[in-house]
């Protein structure tokens, strides 16, 4: 009997990091890039608006533009922190696994939430931290408005986290709230974050205490106790931008960004082949005239039977490259972008011995192979590869290889290349 197991148990891949060129802090009411800072307008005592922090944002960067990419770290009371204990075999797909437990961790929950989590190679103790898909697109789009392009939005604490990977404690306090963080094997194990204003109780006081100290093992630790503690900060690690949360409409962009790099490399590949297969043809032209006048010359002389021995020579030397069924590599790909929808792309192009070979990302292979194989100077349409579906991709990956007609391959390898 074959045992089938969940997808969130596969073997994990290695996903695109994601990262950016510029980090924004949020502490109290001032927002924070390296060494420059600027209030931020409030008009309450509530979280700041998307549209306030946009506004202090374009201030505070006059120059940006959209082509920069720009992370957004907010205070933790922004966020919410669940703690749960992951399998090992979860760490291929840890947001599947924690999913399954949504409605146990945040019971009554029914808004729409992005979830950051990381699940550590052995199992154990992880934190999943959730964000509302409200809140993160309010900023993308308040940010966009003012032509700023917010790829991700960081919980303040992971901002601290050193380049390298190791255990690691924050303590991040501001004027209205304590966060503290357990870093571990690049995962977040422990989270507590609380108001100040709770600590005017006695009694909660004594048991923050008491969970404080029992985090306090000998792990390194860095405090954030005020504003200057943030000042001058560098990019966030690579660990933290694990956590990071993408607004819908962020990832739509980087994905299009992504699929136009792509095209660009394949029409600069498209191009070194044309300049290569054209450099050929001009070369073997030349190098034919140069044959050419050599033999005019030759005749000229009285060694006939000698000459044309020669010249028998030089057409047997020439013959394999004059006589090559070279197929027009210009007008194949003209026919294949005439042919190919527009909602599919080729990633990998081959031509060799009459038969093309390529790769590419289509929402329906199938869809390609019925139109190659109505295409008359076209035979042989076959799959390649299995289609699948890679992560973070809404179209399937496919492979296909196809023969042209009117290339006598066979006959011209049977007369320059035969073994006998």
């Amino acid at each position: 009997m074959k045992i089938k197991f969940p997808q969130l148990f596969l073997k994990k891949r290695q996903r695109k990091p994601v990262s950016s060129d510029i980090c924004l802090i949020v502490h109290g009411t001032i927002l924070l890039h390296g060494q420059q800072q600027i209030p931020i307008t409030q008009a309450d005592e509530s979280l700041f608006t998307a549209t306030q922090l946009a506004k202090a944002a374009r201030q505070l960067l006059p120059k940006t533009t959209q082509k920069e990419r720009i992370t957004l770290a907010l205070p933790s009371i922004e966020f919410v922190a669940t703690s749960l204990t992951l399998p090992a075999l979860a760490v291929a797909n840890p947001k599947g696994a924690v999913n399954l437990q949504k409605a146990t961790l945040l019971p009554g929950v029914t808004e729409q939430l992005l979830l950051s989590v990381e699940a550590s190679s052995d199992g154990g103790q992880t934190c999943a931290l959730w964000l509302p898909v409200k809140r993160a697109e309010e900023l993308f789009q308040a940010f966009d408005k003012v032509g700023l392009f917010l790829n991700c939005i960081l919980p303040r604490p992971l901002v601290a986290l050193p380049q390298s990977k190791k255990n690691y404690q924050v303590y991040d306090e501001d004027d209205k709230t304590i966060t503290y963080m357990g870093w571990s094997g690049n995962v977040i194990q422990r989270w507590l974050h609380t108001l100040k204003v709770d600590c005017d109780e006695p009694l909660f006081q004594a048991q923050l205490d008491d969970d404080l100290s029992s985090f306090y093992n000998g792990k390194e630790q860095e405090r954030k106790t005020s504003l200057s503690n943030w000042q001058g900060m560098p990019i966030p690690s690579p660990g933290a931008y694990s956590y990071a949360f993408i607004p819908p409409h962020a990832g739509l962009r980087m994905a299009q960004e992504a699929r136009q790099k792509k095209q660009r490399q394949m029409k600069v590949a498209v191009g070194v082949l044309i300049v290569a297969v054209i450099g050929g043809i001009f070369f073997a032209n030349f190098y034919k005239q140069g044959l050419e006048q050599r033999l005019a010359e030759l005749q000229r002389k009285d060694t006939i039977s000698q000459l044309r021995a020669e010249v028998v020579e030089i057409e047997e030397m020439i013959g394999p490259v004059k006589n090559f069924p070279h197929p027009d590599v210009i007008l194949i790909l003209d026919k294949l972008n005439a042919m190919i929808p527009k909602t599919s792309w080729l990633t990998h192009f081959q031509i060799e011995w009459g038969t093309v070979k390529f790769e590419g990302y289509s929402p329906n292979p199938s869809e390609l192979i019925e139109i190659l194989s109505k295409e008359p100077h076209i035979s042989n349409v076959e799959i390649t590869r299995g289609t699948n579906k890679e992560r973070g991709k809404e179209e399937l990956k496919f492979g296909i290889s196809l023969k042209l007609k009117g290339l006598n391959w066979l006959d011209y390898q049977s007369e320059y290349f035969s073994e006998s």
